[in-house]
């Protein structure tokens, strides 16, 4: 048990600060992998759980869920949801993962729609396409890419650096999103 202290009375919060359990519109969304959880079931299938959030905008802070297949009977459906985990990796820059947790916290593009749920009924969102945040869609397997020019070394990040990708002296232009701070 806890005291409060004082008598907390929920009718004096606004009806617009207590949230909303209504899916967002469909659009694009800044968004982050906030948690992950791999599911082992009985049958030996395994799925990726991912908690997204908005990042910034009127939605900010709302929650959206993905659920990955990651092994399952199905090929089908094992291998759409390795697709969309390697999405996840390029749209994030994370590369290469050993752990669900190195996508966390490395905003990117999340296209979202709604659609009615299989059990319910009720309408809620859907993740269906992620992209990296530089508005270029991931690359597709077998892509070549197109020559622009003599290739230029790149220097290697520092793990001091922000995850996010520019450096601390790096100034938006305007009406860009300053991505030098971790969210």
């Amino acid at each position: 048990m806890a005291q409060l202290g004082t008598a907390f009375d929920p009718n004096e919060i606004p009806d617009d600060e207590r949230g909303s359990f209504e899916p967002l519109p469909p659009g694009d969304y800044l968004l982050q992998v906030a948690d992950s959880e791999l599911k082992e079931k009985n049958t030996g299938d395994c799925g990726l759980n991912l908690t997204l959030e908005v990042v910034e905008g009127e939605f900010q802070g709302r929650k959206l869920w993905d659920y990955l297949n990651i092994r399952h009977s199905s090929a089908q459906a094992q291998a759409i949801a390795q697709r969309r985990l390697a999405d996840y990796c390029l749209a994030t820059g994370a590369g290469t993962i050993r752990d669900s947790e190195e996508l966390h916290f490395r905003p990117f593009i999340g296209k979202v729609s709604r659609e009615p749920r299989k059990d319910t009924g009720e309408m809620s969102n859907r993740i269906k396409a992620v992209r990296s945040r530089s508005n270029v869609p991931p690359a597709t397997k077998g892509a070549v890419p197109q020559a622009a020019g003599p290739a230029v070394p790149q220097p290697q990040r520092s793990a001091a650096l922000p995850a996010t990708g520019n450096r601390p002296w790096h100034r938006p232009k305007q009406g860009q999103v300053d991505d030098s701070i971790p969210f």
